[in-house]
């Protein structure tokens, strides 16, 4: 052990000295190396340019500075330095890069944008072509183009010439696609304008001609620019070809509007004018009225409308602001009522609750004030016996009797008013069309009270009651009131084939409540002079609707319901009217609601109609049903099938009577084109009208 310990040591002591030793063999390997380093520096590049020619090995000669074969050759030995890095990219400059590439990938989508959109033009305008099967007038068209181009060689020329306050001919705007695509010269657009002011915006009081100029609106609100022109051009005889053209370019600017969070009185009043004034469609479903509605509603409470005025506004700007939601408040009261909905604007609004007297507040107010005033506390009055009904309809001490007359009754008395009203305003003011509007708030309030009455008349139906009855009476003094308003008062003046579509809802509903009194079970209650009455009445309508002084071609609205109309008559009425019954229009006169063809397929024959409800049991039984019924020659009522007098099912009624087509429908439906995918579910009609009918008994 101690040796071993002993022979250890030394090697320690030796391990030491082989450190010192190396310090010294480290500064002679620092001289040697550094030497090395700088010759391994100077072979680091590869061969020297002569060898690497050649594609060969560089041999150097040891402390030579050049190679063996550029020494024996006398060739100049160059070393072969490496190329130069690029420096690595900075961040800034892959932002910028990044950037670049952005704007032309925008670039290259603006374009195909553009390509997508002229494509769509070219499509609908040989669709509009397809559907003009008019002869042409070559005279009249002749004249009409030399009228439009009298002074100017182009549309947009034209519109530059006419329509630049203070741009001149160097404007950076450029006209609206209606303008570019559609041909529209400044005398034409005035034209338009004309017929806008003169024949729609009298029964939807809207605009103000003052505010809402060409001039004006072409450069700052070219959405509502085009729905204006796209609205009128559907009264544009001399182009007929032009509507579904306009229509096209209004619903892209409702798009783009959408997208780009476009938000003013202008646009709001666009929206609103696109639901109350929409294309006919070839399937209900695809009717997106109801879509426009509810964004101009909301555009205005953002845009501030339901509150008074700010002071900074103008005259005309404060009374344009107000006109405008009042239109909102009856427009959504109205849609309400129709489909058994409640409105989305509060009862309690202070605007609408407050302009009894705002038609008379400004010597700028327009003459057709008094009658939206009239007509926004008609529906405030409904809108409250509505709440009612929601809310205490359950309990079992309410009289629903008791509270339908009693609202008919206030709806009688405000119009009462408002006929006084109207009166003193037309002495001061003659227009016949002021006359027209005031006739027809008479008309809406009769079609309300009717609505009313309907609800207690099917709730006292369960019960019974008899001939006698005062609900019977006002019920069919209602209808009838609609109707003979219609027919004696609106059509000899030749202004309803400008009418808004829901007046021909009005007349219809009135009418085929009419003619469900003719059924079996109902029929008791009416004597044989108010059958032959209602007879006479109905067909008299029938003939008004379908005839060519009220609808302009076979997919306008009053020729679809004067076809349901006959078919519902065709169904009740056992026996046919009398030959000394005289329609109000003449029986030579040509009628459209026979020419349905593809757009628009007649009501299919069933044992179901308005206001039948067909239960689920009963769809089976339906078909054998209806073959003896037909087999006897009589009308099948199966069981006494319950009945809904209410508005909102005569619409799904309507709806269901008009199939568009025997396929199903897509999946989905585009209502915005605008080369964006703005896609809605397709709600089928029997689910879009739907909405937790409030007055279903």
């Amino acid at each position: 052990m101690l040796s071993t310990t002993t022979l250890s040591q030394p090697s320690l002591f030796r391990f030491q000295s082989r450190a010192n030793d190396s310090d010294s063999t480290d500064e002679h390997d620092d001289r040697h190396g550094g030497m090395r380093r700088k010759q391994i520096a100077f072979r680091s590049s590869g061969a020297c340019m002569h060898c690497k020619s050649l594609k060969v090995k560089c041999e150097f000669i040891p402390g030579e500075s050049v190679c063996r074969r550029c020494h024996a050759g006398n060739y100049q030995c160059v070393p072969r330095s490496r190329k130069k890095r690029k420096p690595a990219p900075t961040h800034e400059d892959l932002q910028a890069k990044s950037h670049s590439q952005n704007l032309q990938i925008q670039a290259l989508l603006l374009q195909f944008d553009k390509l997508k959109a002229d494509n769509k033009i070219k499509q609908s305008m040989m669709r509009a072509q397809s559907t003009d099967v008019r002869p042409p007038d070559i005279n009249r068209k002749s004249l009409m183009l030399q009228r439009w181009t009298s002074k100017a060689r182009s549309p947009e020329e034209s519109i530059r010439i006419n329509f630049s306050p203070g741009y001149g001919l160097e404007t950076p705007l450029s006209p609206p696609d209606i303008v570019q695509h559609g041909a529209l010269y400044a005398e034409e657009i005035d034209y338009l304008f004309k017929i806008f002011f003169e024949r729609v915006n009298p029964f939807f009081s809207i605009l103000d001609p003052e505010l809402h100029t060409a001039e004006k609106l072409i450069w700052t609100c070219p959405f509502l620019f085009t729905v204006i022109c796209a609205v009128s051009s559907r009264y544009y005889e001399e182009r007929p070809s032009l509507y579904l053209l306009a229509m096209e370019f209004a619903r892209d600017a409702a798009g783009r509007a959408l997208i780009d969070g476009s938000k003013s009185v202008d646009v709001c009043q666009a929206y609103l004018l696109m639901a109350v004034y929409p294309v006919p469609k070839k399937k209900w479903a695809e009717d997106r009225s109801w879509l426009l509605m509810g964004v101009a509603i909301r555009m205005a409470i953002e845009l501030e409308l339901n509150q008074p005025p700010p002071t900074t506004c103008s005259e005309r700007e404060r009374l344009n602001r107000t006109r405008t939601w009042l239109n909102c408040y009856c427009v959504d009261g109205s849609h309400a009522i129709q489909f058994g909905k409640m409105p989305m604007l509060r009862l309690d609004d202070y605007l609408a609750r407050h302009s009894r007297q705002w038609y008379k507040s400004s010597s700028m107010n327009l003459p057709f004030d008094v009658h939206l005033c009239a007509y926004v506390h008609i529906i405030i009055i409904v809108a409250e016996w509505r709440s009612i009904m929601a809310d205490e309809q359950k309990a079992a001490d309410f009289d629903v009797v008791a509270s339908v007359l009693e609202t008919e009754a206030k709806l009688s008395h405000q119009m009462a008013l408002w006929v006084e009203l109207y009166a003193e305003e037309f002495s001061r003011l003659s227009l016949p069309i002021c006359a027209y509007r005031g006739n027809t708030t008479q008309m809406i309030t009769a079609y309300l009270r009717l609505v009313v009455l309907a609800v207690g008349f099917q709730h006292a139906a369960k019960l019974g009651f008899s001939r006698d009855s005062e609900l019977v009476s006002k019920s069919v003094q209602a209808a009838r009131a609609v109707i003979h308003i219609m027919a004696e008062q609106l059509y000899p003046t030749g202004n309803l084939r400008f009418a808004m579509e829901a007046n021909f809802l009005y007349v219809s509903f009135a009418a085929a409540f009419l003619i469900n009194l003719l059924r079996p079970k109902l029929l008791p209650l009416l004597d044989e002079e108010s059958q032959e009455g209602i007879i006479q009445d109905v067909s008299g309508l029938i003939d008004i609707l379908g005839s060519k002084a009220v609808a302009l071609d076979g997919r306008h609205t009053p020729a679809l319901y004067s076809r349901f109309l006959t078919s519902l008559l065709a169904k009740h009425n056992s026996k046919p009217p009398r030959a000394t019954v005289q329609s109000s229009s003449s029986p030579n006169e040509p009628r459209f609601y026979a020419q349905y063809s593809d757009d628009r397929q007649p009501t299919p024959p069933h044992s179901y109609s308005w206001p039948d409800v067909m239960h689920a049991e009963d769809v089976s039984a339906s078909g054998r049903h209806t073959e003896e019924s037909a087999a006897e020659g009589g009308f099948y009522q199966y069981n006494d099938a319950d009945m809904d007098l209410s508005l909102s099912h005569f619409v799904q009624t309507v709806t269901q009577g008009f199939p568009m087509c025997s396929h199903p429908a897509p999946e989905h439906v585009s209502i915005f084109t605008n080369g964006s995918n703005w896609d809605f579910p397709d709600t089928p009609a029997t689910q879009s009208l739907q909405f937790g009918d409030l007055w279903r008994m």
